[in-house]
């Protein structure tokens, strides 16, 4: 049976980030739901290997095109709707129990408001997720754009100091500053995809953003260092199958890397949204 449609009160209580049960949580869940996670991620998986593919061939792999990013991240946006599509359901998984498909009860109108319900959370998750990554990959490409000229220089040297622009460190500093707090906004997909409001999510997670870069890299690092060892191995076959496997197994572990990042965040919120707060008795 379907879980209930809304959930709690939500009433955060600050200061409590436990981001060692969060991540463990994150990758016991994730192994334990393996088979649903393969279903669910069968489609993101192909949409994100196709897009790709188009991507590489009209927006990339030539040095002509390398430069059109915009094109290539308009290419993208399919695989990451459908990414966002499996990352909200998954979300709801982990706090609500629903799973996809969609199992009616056989009451009509009790299923038609839980079908509103999950598809509101649904969409609004995937839309934010979509809007996130597009954000941060125009971002990235931006600063890019303006940095990257700069970058190649000996900076030991007092002539090639004396070639960059004022605005350049200024600009370097702020970024960092915007970064660091924003970083809190990555994951706004996950309090959407529980039709949660954006101001709870964001008081809950106000003062944390170190605890929640910190969390990000227990769930992150794992699968670079595991693309950083099997990698090469991949890429060692003889022939062309050599990129595509690497190709596939990049695909593979980045979505396994988006599964259990968000799955680690969602358990944290989970916890600071139902942790009791704790008795002031009389001394």
């Amino acid at each position: 049976m379907e879980s209930a449609t809304k959930l709690p009160k939500l009433s955060p209580h600050m200061g409590k980030f436990d981001i060692i049960t969060a991540a463990i949580n994150a990758y016991k869940t994730s192994w334990a739901s393996r088979r649903y996670l393969l279903r669910l991620a069968a489609v993101p998986v192909a949409f994100k290997l196709l897009c790709f593919t188009i991507a590489s061939i009209y927006a990339g792999g030539t040095e002509e095109q390398s430069g059109n990013y915009m094109l290539f991240m308009l290419i993208m946006v399919p695989a990451l709707i459908a990414e966002g599509w499996m990352l909200a359901h998954y979300v709801r998984f982990i706090v609500l129990g629903q799973t996809w498909p969609f199992r009616p009860t056989g009451d009509f109108e009790a299923d038609r408001a839980m079908l509103l319900v999950r598809a509101r959370g649904i969409l609004s998750g995937m839309i934010v997720f979509v809007l996130a990554n597009m954000t941060l990959g125009f971002l990235n490409h931006f600063v890019a754009k303006i940095m990257m000229p700069y970058m190649p220089l000996d900076m030991s040297s007092t002539d090639a100091a004396a070639t960059i622009p004022t605005y350049i460190p200024l600009l370097s500093i702020a970024l960092l500053v915007f970064l660091f707090w924003g970083f809190r906004l990555l994951w706004l997909h996950i309090p959407f995809a529980l039709n949660m409001e954006m101001k709870a999510y964001l008081l809950a997670v106000r003062g944390g953003t170190f605890y929640l870069i910190a969390l990000w890299l227990l769930c992150f690092v794992p699968f670079i260092l595991l693309m950083k060892f099997v990698g090469p191995v991949f890429a060692a076959l003889p022939g062309g199958a050599g990129d595509f496997a690497v190709t596939v197994l990049s695909i593979l572990i980045d979505t396994a890397k988006s599964i259990v990042t968000t799955a680690g965040v969602t358990f944290l919120l989970r916890e600071i949204f139902t942790a009791k707060p704790k008795a002031h008795g009389r001394v």
